[in-house]
């Protein structure tokens, strides 16, 4: 038989699982925005073999990028520099002047984790291309021995794989934002990628805000400017404009104009 005691214990005890129940629920982050800092080692995307053009440029090139997402769903793009560095970037001796080109200020990302779609908007020089496709799947490799990182007051679990072009990606992932996206290409992760270096150091992400705000769900849509292209086509004119990207991320071009 049930004595009161026992009664009350069991009331309790179930008392205290709903309340943990319902801060597990709270505390999951579904729909929100978060703003990266990009950060790219410019030396190392140089052209081998010409050293002084490490004279003419700044090693790092730092901009912002945003992501909104929804539980299935992210929207990634550029945000506005404050200072435009894109088209020149120093002048060195002799009147030699480099002259550098990013990926379009335009481009999109979209993501549907539930479609396992893609939709991206590319910019090359003055036209506006839309490539759809299906989402591209990383091999990650999860860190078996739980080592986590406190960003921004969350949780975060390391991953390591390799991207399309065989460099080296190390992402700190947020299982408790509950969209499996992050920045530029890279997600599929159980949890938010708040936190990306790419080859080394190359290319890094590293997130100056995150908020939960519900109003930005309606933003977060493919998006449909531009003329439809395959992939393969698409890299096949950015190849003969930019060369190979072997660190993938933004296009850098340089160019040395000769001053008179």
């Amino acid at each position: 038989m049930l004595t009161t005691k026992m009664i009350n214990m069991k009331y309790f005890a179930g008392v205290i699982l709903c309340v943990l129940c319902a801060v597990t629920a709270f505390s999951q982050v579904k729909q929100g925005k978060i703003i990266y800092e990009r950060k790219i080692n410019m030396h190392k995307r140089l052209p081998p073999g010409d050293e002084s053009m490490k004279n003419m440029i700044p090693e790092f090139n730092t901009s912002k990028v945003q992501l909104l997402f929804t539980e299935f769903e992210s929207s990634y793009k550029n945000l506005p520099e404050e200072q435009d560095i894109r088209e020149t970037a120093g002048e060195g001796d002799g009147g030699n002047r480099i002259i550098m080109k990013f990926g379009g200020t335009d481009d999109e990302t979209y993501k549907n984790y539930q479609l396992s779609k893609a939709v991206e908007q590319r910019e090359l020089g003055p036209k506006k291309y839309i490539i759809e496709d299906t989402l591209r799947k990383f091999n990650w490799k999860l860190d078996e021995e739980g080592t986590t990182k406190e960003i921004k007051s969350y949780t975060c679990r390391k991953a390591t794989g390799k991207n399309s072009q065989g460099a080296t990606v190390v992402a700190w992932y947020a299982d408790q934002i509950n969209c499996p996206s992050g920045p530029d290409q890279y997600g599929g992760l159980p949890g938010m990628i708040l936190e990306l270096n790419i080859n080394d150091g190359e290319i890094v992400f590293t997130p100056v805000e995150i908020t939960a705000q519900p109003g930005d769900a309606k933003l977060v849509k493919a998006p449909s400017n531009g003329k439809k292209i395959t992939r393969p086509e698409f890299q096949k004119m950015l190849e003969e404009q930019f060369g190979a990207n072997p660190g993938g991320g933004p296009v850098i071009h340089i160019r040395r104009d000769v001053g008179n």
